[in-house]
């Protein structure tokens, strides 16, 4: 009877340990804490040390304060590449190549002037054609300019609607 008590107890402590016997399952119980543990230490440790708020943390009054000296930012539309012809000498003519690109109030604005590009680029077209090479070659001369195209987008436009100019790409032949 000795015998079968100790059979009984050595099949139970054998199928307890059954389990971690087997490789696979072993393994697998292993990646299993070992993500775990990396998903705690970047949630707990990591992110708070990055400065990343969470969803839930997005209302907190830093973020209002951080916010709040951001300056308001629009939707940018490019004009696409414009090459014209600078006034000046006849006899050697000089070309700009240039794109433009206006900052708009916001998405539902731009879809809207999105659709007058033809007229938008005629626009600017014919600030560039008034320009020379010598004037183009100053900053103030650039500055003047994308006044100018601002002055005159804005003037067929709503109030308010057109924040600001951009050239990506300005070059003199």
């Amino acid at each position: 009877m000795a015998d079968k008590e100790t059979e009984v107890v050595e099949e139970e402590g054998k199928s307890k340990l059954a389990i971690f016997e087997n490789k696979a399952i072993l393994l697998g119980v292993i990646v299993i804490v070992q993500a775990v543990i990396a998903i705690g230490l970047t949630q707990f440790v990591i992110v708070p040390k990055l400065g990343v708020q969470g969803a839930d943390m997005a209302d907190s009054a830093p973020a209002k304060e951080v916010d709040a000296t951001m300056p308001e930012m629009g939707v940018l539309l490019g004009l696409e590449e414009i090459i014209v012809t600078l006034a000046g000498n006849p006899k050697r003519p000089r070309y700009l190549r240039i794109s433009v690109n206006i900052e708009l109030k916001d998405q539902l604005t731009a879809d809207v002037v999105a659709t007058r590009l033809p007229q938008l680029r005629d626009i600017v077209i014919m600030a560039l054609s008034d320009m020379t090479a010598e004037e183009l070659s100053q900053p103030q001369g650039k500055k003047g300019l994308r006044d100018e195209i601002f002055r005159r987008i804005d003037e067929k436009m709503p109030e308010g609607i057109l924040m600001n100019v951009y050239f990506s790409d300005l070059v003199v032949q």
